[in-house]
């Protein structure tokens, strides 16, 4: 089943985003910021700020930019957890839409390993196909937009 792949994808990332972390402290490269001023940073729209603000509600008020990336990474994982299950559930539901296959199959997020960008063209590919109104479309789309977050606020870690 690809939705555990997704899992393991999902934290091979965020070991990677611990590891940024912990090298952050030890090398004082990662900014120390409050979380309002990371998202204004890491997002280019109100949309995505908004966004932002939603994944970080639980955030430090001040923290480095690593627990803000390390957050975003995971709400972006549990998003992609829930389109993934959503499209296993309308496969074995009867459906034939071939896209809600690739979203389980070839909408591999085996990608998402160490490069944000990676990860969005994954879930690029996972959109493909799907008609506008479909169930998956708003998932989908909302599954991109955590990504622009999460690499954004990774971006302040590692540059663009």
């Amino acid at each position: 089943m690809r939705k555990g792949a997704v899992t393991s994808s999902v934290l091979v990332i965020l070991v990677s985003l611990a590891a940024l972390s912990t090298v952050g402290y030890a090398c004082n490269q990662v900014p120390f910021l409050r979380w309002d001023e990371a998202c204004l940073k890491a997002c280019a729209t109100a949309a995505l700020y908004n966004l932002c603000q939603e994944t970080l509600q639980h955030a430090p008020d001040a923290a480095e930019a690593s627990v803000y990336a390390l957050l975003a990474a995971r709400f972006a994982g549990r998003s992609y957890d829930d389109s993934a299950g959503a499209a296993e559930r309308l496969l074995a539901a009867g459906s034939s839409v071939p896209a809600y296959r690739r979203c389980v199959d070839s909408c591999d997020l085996w990608r998402l390993r160490y490069r944000y960008a990676d990860a969005a063209a994954a879930v690029e590919s996972c959109g493909k196909g799907l008609a506008a109104g479909a169930p998956l479309a708003t998932m989908n789309a909302a599954d991109r937009d955590r990504t622009v977050v999460a690499s954004g606020l990774g971006a302040l870690i590692v540059g663009k």
